[in-house]
């Protein structure tokens, strides 16, 4: 029976922080004695380039744009409701999963190892076992439902792996797509394939999420840690001024010509209505100067509530 093996790890490391988890990880599993290939969407240093086997950098990193429906958080109050959405990012790691198993097609291993670059490794060494199993395999995501496949760690044969290389393709997933994330898409193709998926069996990643460790409150704050008297939210045609702690004189200047006077009372939110789209603005109380850029990567909204 066949046993040669390989890792696959995909991997986005656009801070210190990810950069250190992704060493940790590859030179964890350099104790199986198995060949590495690693598939980033930026750039790598050397030092890591010289840790792996293969390296493929792909900088296309395909995003979805806002017609289709991405990743979206809200906030509800009695009389307003905040929303945020970005760009539909999670293409970026099935196309990762398509472009490893295509370069993976025609060369001699017998079994994948897919992992995300900061897979925890549990201390009751279950990786190592599942690592050697002699065949195809899924489990899930402890930060995701139990019925779907994680992205997180994976193992496909031969003919799972070909399968994967000519059945992933973006047309198919913006055929389906309806909210859903990269791992019901996937799911989809395990289930269909057959493949083994023990939903008991859970992994998790290192640095977790979309956002990290950002708290809600932060998401729908431009002001978060910069001052406690009010929170501050805004999108293309309203400012609000919410969680509002005292009372005061404000001053918001937008795009450094429109002044706006504003006097805050304690518990009651302020709405700025704009007449037009604008790209910053500054706000000024007491001793507080402050100036908000309009994000580039997140669709703000604010819902007022009659």
């Amino acid at each position: 029976m066949g046993n040669k093996r390989i890792f696959c790890i995909t991997a986005y490391c656009n801070t210190p922080e990810k950069i250190n988890a992704l060493v940790n990880t590859i030179n964890l599993l350099k104790q199986y004695e198995h060949p590495i290939l690693l598939h980033s969407s930026l750039k790598v240093p050397d030092h890591i380039s010289n840790l792996v086997d293969y390296l493929i950098i792909d900088k296309d990193n395909p995003i979805i744009n806002r017609n289709v429906k991405g990743l979206w958080w809200y906030l509800n109050y009695p009389n307003f409701q905040l929303n945020k959405t970005w760009d539909d990012s999670s293409w970026t790691a099935v196309n990762q999963i398509q472009q490893i198993s295509s370069f993976l097609s025609n060369k001699d291993f017998d079994y994948h190892i897919f992992l995300n670059y900061d897979l925890i490794m549990s201390p009751d060494k279950f990786q190592e076992r599942l690592i050697h199993l002699n065949n195809s395999f899924a489990g899930s995501s402890l930060a995701g439902d139990l019925d779907r496949t994680s992205l997180i760690y994976f193992i496909l044969n031969k003919d799972d792996l070909k399968f994967m290389s000519e059945n992933l393709s973006l047309d198919d997933y913006l055929s389906i797509k309806d909210g859903r994330m990269a791992e019901d898409y996937f799911h989809s193709k395990i289930i269909q394939r057959d493949i083994e998926f023990d939903p008991n069996i859970r992994f998790s990643d290192s640095i977790q999420g979309f956002f990290g460790n950002v708290p809600q409150q932060k998401i729908f704050n431009y002001l978060y840690e910069k001052t406690d008297d009010f929170s501050l939210f805004f999108d293309k045609n309203y400012i609000i001024l919410y969680n509002v702690r005292l009372d005061c004189d404000l001053t918001i200047i937008i795009d450094k010509k429109l002044k706006h006077l504003i006097k805050l009372k304690t518990n009651t939110p302020y709405f700025i209505n704009l007449l037009e789209e604008f790209t910053s603005f500054n706000i000024k109380y007491n001793n507080i100067n402050e100036i908000i850029e309009y994000p580039k990567d997140s669709n703000n909204n604010i819902k007022i509530i009659k």
